[in-house]
């Protein structure tokens, strides 16, 4: 698999992809956790020679300990981090393809709900500057009536697609994907016949994205066949799936 090398990562041959340079990172763990000693000793030594009368020797007592607090902070989160890409990393190694597995798309109603409540405060707003219009025309306001009823229409149309893309799920048989959806088979397509398979996340419009990947499986006419946001596990599965039958792979997905 040919991806682009990432600085602080390093290619797994094992799992033929780039991850976290984690003997780096617990290197660097290790200076923060020295440093945070260091700077304890030296709080213990002002202590030592604490003068309440002097205000240089209470500003930099004070410092001391802020700086305690951060090295120890960031030493902790790194500590974390390490710990939880170790555990995903053994999750993938244990990842074995079979003969023949099915992949669902990813069920999170918290956002469906959300878009409702969305909807809900749109429309309100729309009817508020509707009724004000009626009483006066103003350019100001036609200009927010556009606007509101551009978000709107915005809006449903990220509502649909994600509706939709919660209706798929893929059974995957050797070099034969079967696409459903609402449980109703909708075509299959040969590894042989596609011309490449997106994985990428979703722009929520909210500086934030969905931490699973979405899934895009084009045809040889470059059409979409099939577009699902799934789980991560999943993400690796079809990644080793789709090496081991040649099919391009466009990754856009932050893996870690």
């Amino acid at each position: 698999m040919n991806e682009t090398k990432k600085w602080g990562y390093v290619f797994d041959e094992k799992l033929n992809m780039y991850v976290p340079n984690l003997p780096r990172q617990k290197k660097f763990a290790k200076v923060l956790l020295i440093l945070s000693l260091i700077s304890f000793v030296a709080v213990l030594i002002q202590i030592y020679f604490f003068d309440k009368t002097s205000f240089e020797k209470i500003s930099f007592l004070a410092g001391t300990g802020v700086i305690i607090f951060l090295f120890l902070a960031s030493y902790l989160l790194l500590k974390i981090n390490v710990h939880l890409i170790e555990k995903r990393l053994q999750e993938i190694e244990k990842i074995e393809l079979s003969g023949k597995f099915e992949i669902k798309s990813l069920r999170k109603n918290i956002w469906l709900f959300s878009y409702i409540i969305l909807f809900i405060i749109l429309i309100f707003a729309l009817s508020i500057y509707i009724s004000v219009l009626l009483k006066g025309l103003t350019y100001k306001y036609i200009f927010y009536t556009i606007f509101l009823i551009g978000i709107i229409i915005f809006n449903c149309y990220k509502f649909l697609r994600e509706l939709k893309a919660r209706k798929y799920f893929l059974t995957i048989s050797g070099k034969t994907i079967k696409i459903y959806y609402e449980n109703n088979e909708e075509e299959f397509i040969k590894t042989d016949n596609i011309s490449q398979v997106r994985f990428y996340v979703i722009d929520t419009g909210r500086g934030i994205g969905h931490k699973n990947p979405t899934l895009q499986i084009f045809d040889g006419e470059e059409k979409i066949l099939v577009e699902m946001t799934i789980k991560i596990m999943d993400y690796y599965l079809l990644k080793k799936y789709f090496t081991k039958y040649n099919v391009v792979i466009n990754d856009q997905y932050n893996e870690f």
